[in-house]
């Protein structure tokens, strides 16, 4: 029981630091964009590429978060 649950706490703690690699500064990420907008804050319209060494970054801790949720 402990050990699911920690499973689910590292999955979405993972995918969360992956989603804040991949965003640029100053922007919110795409998963929680929405809440943005319902929230007041003006959407952002300036289009700032992310490093790729920031891209593979996250990608790698989504294959992370993907393997932790996989393995049982």
């Amino acid at each position: 029981m402990i050990a699911e649950i920690a499973k689910v706490i590292a999955v979405v703690v993972l995918l969360g630091t992956a989603a804040a690699f991949a965003t640029p500064k100053g922007r919110l990420p795409l998963a929680i964009r929405g809440i943005g907008r319902i929230l007041g804050r003006r959407a952002d319209a300036d289009a700032v590429s992310v490093p790729a060494w920031r891209r593979i970054v996250a990608f790698l801790l989504a294959l992370t978060a993907a393997a932790i949720a996989i393995v049982a």
